[in-house]
């Protein structure tokens, strides 16, 4: 089975971005973890961590009686992911370099998260099958992605540019190898992982006017991949001219006063069916 591939960069201002991007979701992380039934006492395994911001998150609903375990294989995000932690005081994080494939972990986990990650393997089901031997009788997983489909972006009323600059990160997804229902796959992929039915839930931002954060939001984003966007045909750089990409967006969304609708974040949760703990 292809892995896709990783579409952002790993520099350090792909790391201040995912932070920065970090701010908007983890509401939505937060809620999901809340509901899937993440509490004080759990240890909590967190898969591609990256700069921390859902296990600083998991840490905060466990409490100093819980513990988690945050795991990416990137180790140099790994050491901002420490600092983070240290400095919010959540000492009950440890951080382990290593592919979630083949990490080696101890002991059992009463719930195993990610956010962003599952969009990034090949064989996603066959991951969270392995994963799985970690989770503890009545433990819960709970993931989220984005829907890349040309329509989990949108502009009321529509905004041509929007959909240029979606469109090239949609057609780069693709290209990538990456479901443009990423999202909507993780029903499928828990399913076929030995889990419950999953709980799901679809959020999103919606935003208008001169101050709205998508602006920078997608800009960056679009930054990050704007490399494999050339290497891979999608655009040229002077196509997409990122330095005043932000600048157009935002010009062209005030002069119509559209609402413009961010990408789906779809969350799903599930327990492992009890056939499963037992095989």
């Amino acid at each position: 089975m292809t892995t896709p591939t990783y579409i952002m960069g790993r520099t350090d201002e792909e790391t201040q971005r995912l932070i920065a991007a970090a701010r908007i979701l983890n509401p939505f992380t937060r809620r999901m973890l809340i509901d899937a039934g993440v509490a004080p006492g759990m240890r909590v395994l967190d898969v591609g961590t990256g700069a921390g911001d859902v296990a600083l998150i998991a840490a905060e609903l466990v409490g100093p009686t819980g513990a988690v375990v945050a795991v990416d294989q990137n180790p140099t995000i790994l050491t901002t992911a420490y600092e983070r932690a240290q400095a919010a005081g959540l000492d009950h994080i440890s951080f382990v370099a290593g592919s979630a494939s083949d990490v080696e972990l101890s002991g059992q986990f009463d719930a195993i998260v990610g956010r962003l990650v599952l969009m990034y393997v090949g064989d996603a089901a066959g991951l969270l099958r392995r994963l799985a031997g970690y989770l503890a009788p009545g433990g819960v997983m709970a993931f989220q992605d984005f829907n890349f489909s040309p329509s989990s972006v949108r502009s009321t009323p529509p905004v041509p540019l929007w959909d240029t600059a979606w469109g090239w990160m949609t057609n780069l997804v693709v290209r990538a190898g990456i479901s443009p229902t990423a999202g909507f796959d993780l029903h499928r992929i828990l399913r076929s992982a030995g889990l419950s039915a999953p709980s799901m839930r679809l959020e999103s931002v919606v935003e208008s006017g001169p101050d709205a954060v998508g602006y920078a939001w997608i800009t960056d984003a679009l930054r990050s991949m704007l490399p494999l966007i050339e290497q891979l045909g999608v655009a040229t750089s002077a196509e997409v001219d990122i330095d005043t990409l932000a600048q157009r967006l935002r010009a062209a969304t005030v002069a119509v006063d559209a609402v413009v609708k961010a990408p789906d974040v779809v969350s799903a949760w599930a327990r492992l069916e009890p056939s499963t703990l037992e095989s």
